[in-house]
């Protein structure tokens, strides 16, 4: 009898063990996914706030005589297939960066310092300043689109709609959206108001600050999808060095499947420095890390 006891506590000592053990890798993999999750969403939020950023560069003035408030380089190519409101159908236009290149640096650089290759298409129903006046960005798999740092490349398609809320706010919604890199496949589609704080009556978007706020949700390269809510406006300033990432912000992004929740600050030290450092929270553990 004792001996049945004592095989029966082992037996079940071993059961808890392994369950313990069981769980412990559950949750270390859930943990490592919505990290998956975290990583995909901030590459692919950085490449297309980049792309609105071309879109409010070139929308913001005559993209003809910016002057060095643009953030195109001067080998960016302006091709206009309807450059005139007074049809009434509004106008439309691409920007061609050229080809990606094979060696590093990949892309043409720009102004803001990021590096852009392939098409970008563009339409206009109104002037940029004209409320109600709606800006589409669009590139689709064929038009080779990249934007990176030069020597890690986002493959980009999908489209960008704002519409003008006011002098200095527009809504911007993405859909569509595909990023493709060395570490996989993401999809991604968002609904945000951006704000000008700073520069909002100069031309080209060089120097200027805005703030974004709204949700967006997507996949990530293990297929796992997630939701994303700004719980404090992401600032961003366009300037070389700054406008790879924001520079001030936190917001919570939320795994599908597993509900496991993470939170990143972006200016953990409150100095809105432009140093690409972030703080990560998860499992009430803090990480330091530079955004990629």
């Amino acid at each position: 009898m004792n001996k049945r006891f004592i095989l029966a506590v082992s037996l079940m000592t071993v059961a808890i063990i392994s369950l313990q053990s069981c769980r412990k890798n559950d949750d270390k993999a859930d943990t490592q996914e919505v990290i998956t999750s975290a990583e995909d969403n901030s590459t692919v939020e950085t490449e297309f706030t980049s792309a609105f950023d071309v879109a409010d560069d070139i929308s913001s003035n005559d993209s003809r005589s910016r002057g060095s408030n643009t953030i195109l380089p001067g080998g960016a190519i302006l091709n206009f297939s309807d450059s005139s409101f007074n049809d009434g159908d509004g106008i439309e236009f691409s920007v061609d960066f050229g080809p990606l290149g094979t060696s590093v640096p990949k892309g043409m650089v720009c102004n803001d310092g990021r590096y852009r290759a392939g098409v970008l298409h563009f339409t206009a129903t109104k002037r940029y300043s004209v409320d109600s006046a709606i800006i589409t960005a669009e590139a689709s798999a064929s038009d080779n689109y990249y934007a990176g740092n030069g020597d890690i490349m986002t493959k980009l398609s999908g489209m960008i709609t704002i519409t003008r809320l006011s002098a200095v706010g527009v809504n911007v919604k993405v859909t569509n959206a595909k990023a493709i890199n060395d570490r996989g496949t993401i999809t991604w589609q968002s609904n945000r108001t951006i704000v000008k704080t700073f520069g909002a009556n100069t031309p080209g978007i060089l120097n200027d600050e805005f703030e974004v706020t709204g949700s967006a949700s997507g996949v990530n390269r293990n297929n796992e999808a997630f939701t994303v809510t700004i719980d404090k406006a992401l600032k961003k300033r366009v300037s070389a060095g700054c406008a790879s990432t924001f520079i001030s912000g936190r917001l919570t992004l939320t795994n599908t499947s597993s509900g496991k929740v993470l939170k990143i600050e972006y200016d953990p030290y409150s100095n809105e420095a432009c140093d690409k450092v972030a703080k990560a929270t998860i499992n009430n553990k803090e990480y330091i890390f530079i955004v990629r």
